[in-house]
């Protein structure tokens, strides 16, 4: 059935237009974007099996990952709807991280931290390291990129850290670095790493509040699981 044989109170267009954008289900917002269908198949159709993809596994999140020529080549799409369908998921993505950077922001928690740096670092596809430098109120100053590779050099990394957070005059810092795999688990190495900054912390005056650890569609905070403490390792061995 096309879409415009549907009934009206089924149709995307005209629900959107009833019932506002929120309640359409994923695979009707697409449909809206794919317009148009093929011989025997809707837009909703093609949408769906969009969605039913296994590089998509992640719904609407998963076209951040697939690459615009993997998409024009999927029935029913082509070169324009793909087009199309990328620059909504990057409008998407930019509003996300503008309202994450919003001066105003002020890390009172970890839920807050955790949602701030999976904007920016979910779908990435290497890992980097990122930081956001904070004031005495916990209030954003600034966020940066530290390094692109990961903690395999946690010399220069703590070196740098550092010497962002003295240029913006920061009383304390959230580092944050991404597993491209999806799983967030900490390895021995992002627990250490991090008990060797909140000690570089101390002896410099500058907090270092939390390590979060972002995956896909799941972050973890260091500081939750209670590992954040220098002697960690110390206490670990005791027990």
């Amino acid at each position: 059935m096309k879409m415009c044989e549907m009934n009206p109170c089924i149709r995307p267009y005209e629900r959107l237009e009833e019932f506002g954008a929120e309640s359409l289900s994923d695979e009707e917002l697409l449909a809206i974007l794919v317009r148009s269908g093929t011989k025997g198949k809707s837009a909703k159709d093609i949408a769906t099996e969009v969605l039913s993809q296994v590089n998509l596994r992640d719904g609407l999140n998963g076209l951040s990952s697939i690459t615009l020529e993997e998409l024009s080549a999927l029935e029913g799409i082509g070169r324009v709807k793909a087009i199309l369908i990328k620059a909504c998921v990057e409008i998407g993505r930019r509003c996300a991280m503008q309202t994450s950077l919003m001066d105003k922001v002020q890390f009172v928690s970890s839920d807050v931290a955790k949602s701030f740096f999976a904007a920016k670092m979910t779908f990435l596809e290497s890992e980097e390291v990122h930081v956001a430098l904070l004031d005495a109120k916990k209030h954003l100053i600034a966020h940066d990129v530290v390094s692109k590779g990961g903690l395999s050099s946690i010399s220069f990394i703590s070196k740098e850290l550092f010497r962002m957070a003295v240029r913006v005059n920061a009383a304390a810092m959230i580092v944050a670095h991404n597993h491209p795999s999806g799983d967030p688990t900490p390895s021995e190495e992002d627990v250490e790493t991090t008990r060797d900054l909140v000690h570089c912390g101390l002896m410099i005056g500058i907090e270092v509040v939390d390590h979060i650890i972002v995956g896909r569609g799941l972050s973890i905070s260091l500081q939750e699981l209670g590992l954040l403490s220098p002697t960690y390792k110390k206490e670990k061995e005791e027990k």
